[in-house]
């Protein structure tokens, strides 16, 4: 019996290894395909007989992304940086000296050149590579021009190659994954409403509001490069869905009004304005929290909303106690720090009411095809 137990707890490793790996379905299409790409590009480039068939394999590896756009959008970097690099080297080639000194400030120009080139237009961030490639480590046996040529056609290939298998092995378009990326950063702007939620009733959720914060910002940047990478999607006429812009932007606008509300919690408020706006701040919160996860279901899902008539009664009793405080002026005989701090509650308030309405007008739009 004991034996058996490291073949037991390596079974269980194994198991728990594959179910971990299995969880990942996106990271491992997104492996395959590379691999399948390497496999296929270094095929072309023995059959070819490339000189330099390494270079096709090296573009295959890095032009294939996660998203049909994104592999687009690092194929064309990468060939136009090629090309320009490729034959702005084969020219200085033809210009430098004899001596070592002369080839060193030959090369040096090219490359200040071409790095300029680069810091202005980011799509020619490897000319400089390219050129550096052709002057020093060209092959020796041909013509500057026929290398040029050779370094292009080999980096085309790989591009070709690499969006082939974007475009036919587990095709993933950035339209879909910018719905992801949206609909997971609702879920977790709806997550922090909560977190504010009970920080307004007194639990310390300080770590997990903090946590959150980061998560959104994550989200946020990961819809941003979707975004991206879907205009070359639509440019290339590859995906006929579409993700409007205001919809991020109003998602940024909806983070922002959740981090004032945060900063006008994060110290208890007085007794007495606890008493008229807990209640009313607690089920407005909770609405939209409940709205926002609705929002994140509907985008996925291409549903129509329906009116958000819970957040709707939930905003009126909120102005109504706010305007019961105004009337008995709780809010006159307060500090101004504290002042500070429920007036920008308020107005937080108000301005994530309508972003959240505006939000829900883009997804049913989008649902509608109205983008």
């Amino acid at each position: 019996m004991p034996r058996s137990e490291p073949a037991r707890a390596a079974r269980l490793g194994l198991s728990q290894a594959i179910r971990a790996a299995a969880a990942k379905k996106a990271e491992l299409r997104h492996a395959i395909r590379v691999s399948i790409a390497v496999g296929v590009t270094f095929a072309i480039s023995i059959l070819l007989r490339l000189p330099q068939g390494y270079w096709a394999v090296f573009t295959a590896v890095i032009v294939v992304q996660a998203s049909i756009g994104g592999t687009i959008a690092a194929s064309r970097d990468r060939l136009i940086g090629t090309v320009v690099g490729a034959f702005v080297g084969a020219g200085a080639v033809y210009l430098k000296g004899t001596t070592a000194l002369d080839q060193g400030l030959v090369l040096c120009a090219v490359v200040a050149v071409l790095a300029f080139a680069a810091a202005v237009r980011p799509s020619l961030k490897v000319a400089p590579i390219t050129a550096v490639i052709v002057i020093i480590a060209g092959p020796h046996d041909v013509g500057p021009l026929h290398a040029a040529l050779m370094r292009t056609a080999e980096i085309t290939i790989g591009g070709v190659v690499g969006v082939c298998a974007t475009l036919f092995i587990f095709p993933a378009r950035a339209h879909d994954a910018a719905v992801d990326h949206l609909a997971k950063t609702m879920r977790q702007v709806a997550d922090l409403l909560a977190l504010h939620r009970e920080q307004l009733n007194g639990v310390d959720v300080a770590d997990s509001i903090q946590s959150t914060q980061v998560a959104i910002r994550t989200s946020l940047a990961a819809v941003e490069a979707a975004m991206s990478e879907a205009v070359h999607e639509t440019a290339s006429r590859l995906s006929d869905r579409d993700v409007p812009e205001a919809v991020p932007r109003t998602l940024w606008r909806i983070r922002g009004d959740v981090v004032t509300i945060g900063r006008a919690l994060d110290a208890r408020l007085p007794p007495t304005v606890l008493e008229h706006l807990r209640p009313a701040v607690s089920d407005l919160l909770a609405a939209q929290s409940d709205r926002l996860r609705a929002c994140a279901e509907a985008i996925r899902n291409r549903t129509v909303l329906d009116k958000a008539q819970a957040m709707a009664v939930a905003h009126s009793g909120f102005q109504e106690a706010v305007e019961t405080m105004r009337v008995q002026g709780l809010t006159d005989v307060l500090g101004f720090d504290v002042a500070s701090r429920v007036f920008g509650l308020v107005f937080a308030q108000e301005n994530l009411f309508a972003n959240i309405g505006d939000l829900s007008d883009r997804v049913t739009e989008m649902a509608a095809g109205r983008t």
